[in-house]
């Protein structure tokens, strides 16, 4: 091997090492540290020890080796414990003839030599531990606050090409932030305002789940709202508006259009109860008279009168059906009387066509109600018997009518009780006349529950508006 490859060969030995420990060779600043250490080196064995130069102010030799922590400590604040271990080694390298080699130190020298370099490699390894790990501190936190500034976008960007308008309020309901949608909904001015004064509610009000609906100009939102904590004790409310404007145009024309339904309904049982009296009810009556006159003729034979009587009670049976009929179609003492009277009616009827014990009681003082109003608290009674009749088996029931602020219908019974499947889907099993019992209350603005009644049987009760105008026409609704 030439003498020119051995110092290549050096070299390249100098450099892997370099590598498997993770020096920064390729970094300039690593090496005019590197200098730095050689300088120092330089001052203490040439200067102080060949050419015998005394330090300045009689300082002691061991001030020269502590000069070697600058370096050191550079290297561990800009490369970490590795940087910093290695140039701490390397000074350890040059320093080693000092107290070694070259005569004349004493062994105290040696050991405060030595002592100096073990606090120089020390010191790097400290120093260079304690950098390294707040620069890959600082390195998490760094990305960290990317992640944050990426998330942070992302909800941005969701918050911003949100459909719905959404608004984020502190706890006092200043609005904080609004999305494009907010801001188009309710004007650029939003931020800042009490929500209460951009909208018809408060914060409050939405978090208590007391606002499910709320009007905004001709749209109709459903709110709902959710606590953000943010931190420091500091809270903030997200509040979304779901717009449900078409949802409560077709619930309304579905009201509507129940309700010309019904009042169709009542009006051609209204006609057909009226067409019954009129025409079949009176022929017949007349017919019954007609029968009871020829039955009374001493002419007519005793097989021929006792045929016309017997026809003269087929008649009169006959009648006596029609005129229960005409009542279930449309009471007549409904429209005249009230509905207590109807309901007296209604249960003495029951009692004596199905045998069960039916007990009437009617307190506060009664007032005639709308004809409305009137027609559901009857169809809802009638409706809730009919239910105890064929389904209960029941022996005995309960009708409760309460005149007050509000008009309260109770039925009550002793019966099996009415499945809870068939209460929560009255559709389920085909029991639509719970559905229409509902809605015939609702379209007055009242309210109906259903439930079991304990120990058993079924409680069905109607609250109704005492003073309630007499609705708009239910072909009225449907042009609007």
């Amino acid at each position: 091997m030439s003498t020119d490859s051995r110092p290549r060969v050096r070299g390249s030995l100098i450099v892997a090492a370099g590598s498997w420990l993770g020096l920064p060779l390729r970094s300039r600043q690593f090496w005019i540290v590197q200098t730095g250490v050689v300088l120092v080196a330089f001052l203490d064995e040439i200067v102080l020890d060949l050419l015998r130069v005394k330090p300045p102010f009689e300082m002691p030799r061991s001030t020269i080796t502590a000069l070697l922590l600058i370096p050191v400590i550079y290297a561990a604040l800009n490369f970490g414990v590795r940087g910093a271990v290695g140039t701490a080694l390397w000074a350890t390298a040059l320093m080693f003839p000092d107290w070694l080699f070259i005569a004349g130190v004493t062994t105290v020298n040696a050991w405060v030599e030595i002592g100096n370099l073990t606090i120089l490699n020390s010191v790097a390894f400290i120093v260079g531990q304690r950098v390294e790990r707040e620069g890959q501190a600082r390195l998490r936190a760094e990305e960290a606050l990317r992640a944050s500034e990426v998330a942070e976008a992302r909800y941005r960007a969701l918050f911003d090409e949100q459909h719905a308008p959404v608004l984020v309020t502190d706890e006092a309901g200043v609005v904080a932030e609004a999305n494009a949608a907010a801001v188009s909904l309710l004007g650029a001015g939003v931020h800042g305002r009490l929500l209460s004064d951009l909208v018809d509610t408060s914060v409050k009000a939405i978090l208590d789940g007391a606002v499910p609906r709320l009007s905004v100009g001709e749209r109709v939102f459903a709110p709902t709202g959710r606590t953000l904590d943010v931190g420091s004790g500091e809270r903030l409310v997200q509040i979304v508006l779901v717009d449900v404007t078409e949802e409560e145009r077709r619930l309304s024309e579905q009201g509507a259009y129940a309700a010309h339904l019904l009042t169709v309904q009542e009006d051609e049982r209204r006609r057909l109860a009226q067409d019954l009296h009129d025409d079949p009810v009176q022929t017949l009556t007349y017919h019954v008279r007609m029968l009871e006159q020829l039955s009374d003729d001493p002419n007519l034979a005793p097989d021929q009168a006792e045929r016309v009587r017997r026809g003269g009670e087929l008649a009169t049976g006959v009648v006596n059906v029609l005129r229960t009929v005409i009542h279930g179609l449309r009471p007549p003492v409904l429209d005249d009387f009230g509905v207590a009277a109807a309901l007296r009616q209604l249960v003495a009827e029951v009692r004596a066509r199905h045998g069960i014990s039916v007990r009437l009681q009617v307190s506060g003082e009664q007032v005639r109600l709308s004809a409305q109003s009137e027609l559901a608290v009857y169809r809802v009674a009638q409706e809730a018997l009919s239910n105890v009749v064929h389904h209960a088996q029941a022996t005995t029931a309960w009708v409760d009518l309460e005149f007050g602020e509000e008009v309260v219908l109770t039925i009550t019974d002793d019966g099996c009780g009415v499945p809870a499947a068939s209460i929560s889907s009255a559709s389920s099993g085909g029991h639509l006349g719970l559905i229409g019992m509902r809605e015939r209350v609702n379209l007055v603005g009242g309210s109906l529950e259903i439930h079991e009644r304990m120990p058993h049987g079924t409680l069905v009760r109607a609250t109704l508006p005492a003073a309630l105008p007499e609705p708009q026409h239910a072909a009225d609704a449907l042009a609007t």
